[in-house]
């Protein structure tokens, strides 16, 4: 354990960008976007479902919530967090993660959807319903979301057999919308929005430490929090830089709270350190 967790009275690090679901904060935002998420998977029959929101608002902690919650042996996740995949690159990287280890994978359009359906069905006789997680899908092409259709044609018969969920930045919207036939079969969409107020980005920042094993997670003063929230712009993935920051500053100068002027110190750094960067760009 480092010094500076023994200082804070830290079992781990509280604002590490891993996605681990034991830091999942259970504000309005990221719990209506989980339930959203759950009600497409768990209803079954709507086909897609579309998260979208700026980059670090926790799109991806809320698809790792919402794996840990559903039981392995009730469903079967296929996630793949690269979009700038062709249909038939897609296509067979989701057969090769559905297919037996060692499977030969058939080629050609046709012979590859028949594979398909015979493994989802497979997965249906056994009670597991397929799930397909597709991140940073605002990077994938119309040609590509077109495809993505005749996947959801194998639902029907009283069966559901697999739902998708594309998950992306805010443009992935319009992306969508510009190819009606997938927008039809939109089931249900939901746009995650940045913490909306201090008191949200306090208690954030309360919920990440004391699950990281403070006593209470009351680090940060009320200024401390107010100036991180205003610098933050509520996105947690800032939120948690300048969180990080701040504990290392706080440590190193021996404080035993951290307030405005540390948050203030550390932001003033990463100003010169953009600032340094682009005058090394410039010709």
């Amino acid at each position: 354990m480092s010094d500076s967790l023994l200082h804070w009275n830290l079992a781990r690090r509280p604002f590490e960008a891993a996605w681990d679901a034991r830091f999942f904060y259970r504000g309005t935002q990221h719990l209506e976007a989980l339930d959203r998420l759950m009600y497409v998977v768990l209803e079954g029959g709507m086909n897609f479902g579309l998260l979208t929101g700026e980059i670090g608002c926790g799109k991806t902690l809320v698809r790792a919530v919402l794996q840990h919650q559903l039981a392995a042996s009730d469903f079967r996740f296929v996630t793949i967090e690269n979009g700038g995949f062709t249909v038939e690159e897609l296509s067979l990287t989701i057969l090769s993660r559905l297919a037996p280890v060692g499977s030969t994978l058939p080629q050609g359009r046709l012979a590859q959807m028949d594979r398909l359906q015979g493994l989802l069905n497979e997965h249906a006789d056994a009670g597991r319903q397929v799930v397909i997680l597709l991140d940073e899908a605002q990077d994938m092409g119309p040609e590509t979301l077109s495809g993505l259709r005749w996947i959801t044609n194998f639902n029907g018969g009283g069966r559901n057999l697999v739902s998708l969920l594309l998950i992306g930045q805010p443009n992935l919207r319009s992306l969508v919308e510009s190819v009606p036939a997938l927008d039809q079969r939109v089931g249900l969409r939901f746009h995650l929005q940045p913490l909306a107020s201090v008191s949200d980005s306090s208690a954030y920042l309360a919920h990440r430490l004391h699950v990281a094993g403070h006593p209470n997670g009351e680090l940060f003063d009320q200024e401390a929090a107010a100036l991180i929230h205003q610098l933050s712009r509520g996105i947690p993935r800032l939120i948690n830089r300048l969180a990080k920051l701040s504990l290392e500053h706080g440590w190193l100068t021996e404080s035993d709270r951290l307030t405005a002027e540390h948050v203030h110190s550390v932001y003033r750094d990463l100003q010169r350190h953009h600032v340094a960067n682009l005058s090394q760009s410039c010709p």
